[in-house]
């Protein structure tokens, strides 16, 4: 069986196969500007399927970051995200399954794609 993570930026859904979840260095570099880490800030609760979260740079007014995602109840995040599935077993992140990514590109509104 297939296993995701997603990333949203402002270009729209880079879906990722991946056999592992990434490691948190990882996932910071992903999330943050190029060269400078990202201070992980979870989202959840954003999607009809609950334990999808999406992690985003907390810092991402201090580091100017572009609106990327426009969530139901007109949140704006910024920067690039990164998401994935929480595992309420072992409390901690896991990857996609194929059903949990069809959710994300069905739900995620881009906040570039929006009207204006």
């Amino acid at each position: 069986m297939s296993r995701f993570y997603a990333l949203i930026n402002s270009t729209g859904i880079q879906e990722v196969q991946a056999t592992e979840m990434p490691k948190l260095h990882e996932i910071q570099k992903l999330v943050g500007i190029p060269g400078k880490e990202a201070f992980l800030e979870a989202v959840y609760q954003c999607y009809s399927d609950s334990s999808i979260a999406i992690l985003c740079d907390d810092e991402f007014l201090l580091k100017g970051c572009q609106p990327t995602l426009v969530l139901p109840n007109g949140t704006i995040l910024h920067g690039q995200l990164f998401i994935v599935a929480q595992n309420i077993q072992i409390e901690d992140f896991c990857l996609l399954t194929q059903k949990q990514l069809e959710i994300i590109k069905k739900e995620s509104k881009i906040y570039s794609l929006q009207p204006r």
